[in-house]
């Protein structure tokens, strides 16, 4: 009763302000395609600073697939070569760790054969990176790391199949034979929704024979269907799935949106209780046939929020689009925006303008049947009415432990001024080098902490992470914050590691050690070198600056070096070794 009242408040007051003020969006003036079943994503290839936008969908009769380049809130073609596509679906990833934003595409061409396409970005140009993946129709492919390797893989369900495809490296994909449904008319997605540190799948569709919506726990690679409590998802297919902390507790709830067997649409959010348990919450007044939603900060309280479109049920097919504002407790208010409505087509949260506030980008057909595509400015980034958003701060007290397989890394949680400390979610960049992310990539420029993507971190509302299967040598990795309306804050100081899990010895290398270990005024090196080869010697302190080099180097004085750990890298033409000390 408690919650209910203060829900009740929270309209009235919501209401108040919004018949005091002006309307939350108003239509920004671009030059766009004007597509239906179609699908949007916001992403910086450029690294520029603002979002570029990429486009799939039929406009007209036509399937198209384009990048735009937002030169200052102006669209910019850049004529790639993409197959041009509609009916499917596409998202930004860097799948080769090299820094830039590669983009993963599914649909049908005009001729009705369906594709999946990883368009690789060198040097902003995009071309087909030639690696082979089933193509899906009426389907969804997105990227995830199912095994903590640092490299993106992917799932891919559609056109009777869901798979998931290991990145190994070199261009090459294997099928791992997760043991998954097989399934059409998809909506998937990836999440760690019980805080392991491990990439969970959920996947929902037709199977021919019945309509589920499953999800799948990942142990170290392996998926196992999960047996939710008190009651299972509801078997929904032709909406969207995805996840997020609604009410801002620490752990990840389910939105899931589409039909049934009788196809009757559905808005539901199962909050997530912990050990598998979810409490379901039906919205009926968001029930919509064909629908499409993405989650984000639009007024920026810390709060998600949901845009939805789709079609109402028993009205001819009007298309619609709703606007329903986090009010806690996992309770939702449908706010009148007057936003035109749109259906069979997608939208999109991200800052387009860079106001700190969550615009919306809608494609899809109009009321009339018509194609269209919009952009929605959020008006609150005139900070008319409600608190501007803030960045969070950056993460401290990084540390890593090891076990006999895996490094883990662990920071402490942040703060920010709008999202509360539990909904925070974290960036990790991994490298071997500080200001290197070739092991695990953030999407973000780590100088200035601009994100490349609008979506929660790559390691979700976690302050740990599991990170394995990577060579024997000396890393660093740093942490960004995420607020719930996608604003980065700035990347940690670099925390340098050297991992060796137990098994991975030297393999019958000369040994290297130094000593006395803890030392105070100085260190001996002992380097049993068996061809007698030159060595070089580089020590490291715990920011990752290097503080010595030298060559053949037996003794080192540190005696004006402050205290803490240390890491001593040798050098020779044929191995990397690293060893730690304290300095007392």
């Amino acid at each position: 009763m408690k919650f209910l009242s203060i829900s009740i408040l929270l309209i009235i007051a919501w209401q108040f302000q919004l018949d005091a003020q002006q309307l939350p969006f108003s239509q920004a003036s671009v030059t766009l395609p004007q597509l239906a079943y179609s699908a949007c994503a916001w992403g910086d290839f450029d690294h520029d600073g603002d979002l570029d936008l990429a486009l799939t969908g039929a406009e007209g009769n036509n399937p198209v697939t384009r990048i735009f380049r937002n030169d200052q809130g102006e669209f910019t073609d850049i004529q790639a070569s993409l197959l041009p596509l509609h009916f499917g679906s596409l998202e930004w990833g860097d799948c080769d760790n090299d820094g830039d934003l590669d983009l993963l595409v599914t649909g049908i061409e005009s001729s009705g054969n369906p594709h999946t396409i990883i368009f690789k970005n060198t040097n902003n140009t995009f071309t087909d990176s030639g690696i082979t993946l089933p193509g899906v129709m009426d389907g969804q492919a997105s990227w995830g790391d199912l095994d903590n390797d640092g490299d993106l893989d992917v799932l891919l369900t559609g056109s009777s199949m869901a798979r998931i495809y290991r990145n190994d490296g070199n261009g090459e994909f294997t099928n791992i034979s997760a043991p998954l449904p097989i399934i059409e008319t998809t909506m998937s997605c990836w999440n760690d929704y019980n805080n392991d540190g491990q990439a969970d799948v959920m996947v929902c569709g037709n199977t021919g024979g019945g309509i589920v919506s499953q999800l799948f726990k990942n142990d170290h690679g392996n998926f196992t269907p999960v047996t939710v409590t008190p009651e299972p998802f509801m078997g929904l297919y032709g909406g969207q799935v995805k996840w997020a902390d609604l009410d801002n507790d620490g752990d990840q709830d389910l939105v899931i949106s589409g039909m049934d067997i009788y196809v009757d649409g559905y808005f539901l959010i199962y909050r997530n209780d912990g050990n598998d348990q979810f409490t379901k919450f039906d919205n009926n007044s968001a029930n919509l046939l064909n629908p499409t939603f993405d989650i984000g900060d639009f007024d920026g309280d810390g709060l998600p929020d949901i845009a939805s479109m789709g079609t109402i049920s028993g009205c001819g097919g009007a298309a619609v689009t709703m606007l329903l504002q986090n009010l806690g407790f996992i309770s939702f208010f449908n706010v009148s925006s007057l936003l035109p409505g749109y259906k069979l087509g997608g939208v999109t949260w991200g800052d387009y303008n860079n106001d700190g506030f969550s615009d919306l980008l809608f494609t899809g057909l109009d009321a009339y049947d018509v194609p269209k595509t919009g952009l929605y400015l959020n008006n609150l980034g005139d900070t008319t009415f409600f608190t501007s958003n803030t960045p969070p701060a950056a993460p401290g007290g990084l540390s890593v432990t090891m076990d006999s397989e895996k490094a883990l890394l662990h920071w402490n949680s942040s703060a920010d001024a709008q999202t509360p400390r539990d909904a925070i979610s974290y960036n990790i960049c991994i490298g071997t080098q500080p200001g290197l992310f070739d092991v695990f990539s953030p999407l973000a420029t780590l100088s200035s902490g601009n994100r490349s993507v609008t979506a929660p971190g790559n390691a979700s509302s976690d302050t740990s992470w599991m990170i394995k299967g990577i060579p024997p040598g000396t890393y660093y990795f740093s942490v960004q914050a995420i607020d719930n309306g996608f604003m980065p804050g700035a990347f940690s100081t670099p925390h340098m590691f050297f991992y060796s899990p137990v098994g991975i010895g030297n393999h019958g290398e000369p040994a290297f050690s130094v000593f006395p270990n803890p030392a105070r005024e100085r260190i001996n090196i002992h380097s049993e070198n068996v061809d007698k080869q030159d060595f070089g010697i580089k020590i490291f302190g715990e920011t990752g600056i290097c503080l010595f080099e030298g060559i053949n180097t037996e003794v080192v004085d540190i005696s004006t070096w402050p205290q803490g750990i240390y890491l001593i890298q040798k050098t020779d033409s044929n191995e990397k070794l690293s060893v730690k000390f304290i300095k007392n």
